[in-house]
């Protein structure tokens, strides 16, 4: 026999039902309110560990897809060069004076996308094949990755550590595995050149460089075609006399 009150309904003469007390029964008793509020504590305390993990997960897969997309772009361009004499395709730094598109236009038929024909489909040829998932900017005229412009400088006129050698065409770098081809920058109109022959500082390489875009590291393409995700300073670092930018310095 359970003891403790319960309530049985009993049908009046009139039709209304009303509660009866039955000795001998349990009522089933519900939460109280400060059962309800640790259940609710516990809860969030979960949630709050558990977002971070979560969104460290979400990064790790853009930062590995877009290192995919870098090895594309890497393939690309030896595309490119295989069928224009040994040579790169040139940025917005020199492009214009010879005549040529820029870079990513350049390379966009080797991609296996057909040639966009207005400005609505570039930008979408662009933000598929050139935006970094973790940068939210969808203008095509802002780039997600730039290029070394080392290999279009020329003594004629540029100023350049290394002159008067150039690196127009793959064979004449000599350590493609250690030489920077495309990196991740930041949002800058028709930005799609890392003036990196003018650094001089650390500084003045991460006001160019998306240097922490993944997690505190970016994702470098090199002229050989292999990515890696790496900290600023260990692609150039004055103090170190490190510099993977430039050809001629290269370790």
């Amino acid at each position: 026999m359970m003891d403790g009150p319960v309530f049985r309904f009993t049908r009046w003469p009139n039709g209304n039902r009303r509660a009866r007390h039955q000795p001998g029964l349990t009522a089933a008793r519900g939460m109280t309110l400060v059962e309800l509020l640790v259940v609710v504590a516990i809860v969030g305390t979960l949630a709050g560990l558990l977002l971070p993990a979560v969104q460290g997960v979400r990064e790790a897969a853009r930062q590995t897809a877009c290192s995919l997309s870098l090895r594309e772009l890497g393939l690309a361009f030896h595309l490119y060069a295989d069928t224009h004499g040994g040579r790169l395709p040139r940025s917005f730094h020199s492009a214009g004076a010879h005549r040529e598109p820029g870079w990513a236009v350049s390379i966009a038929a080797f991609l296996g996308d057909p040639e966009a024909e207005n400005l609505d489909e570039w930008a979408g040829t662009f933000n598929s094949y050139f935006r970094c998932p973790s940068d939210p900017e969808r203008d095509p005229t802002k780039y997600t990755c730039a290029m070394n412009v080392h290999f279009e400088l020329s003594p004629k006129g540029d100023d350049y550590e290394g002159s008067p050698t150039t690196w127009r065409k793959m064979r004449l770098i000599p350590k493609k595995q250690r030489t920077v081809l495309l990196a991740e920058s930041r949002p800058v109109a028709f930005g799609d050149h890392f003036m990196c022959h003018l650094w001089e500082t650390l500084a003045a390489a991460e006001n160019a460089v998306a240097f922490d875009r993944h997690a505190g590291r970016s994702n470098y393409l090199f002229v050989d075609g292999h990515v890696e995700p790496l900290a600023i300073e260990e692609t150039f670092d004055p103090a170190a006399t490190r510099n993977l930018w430039n050809p001629s310095l290269a370790e």
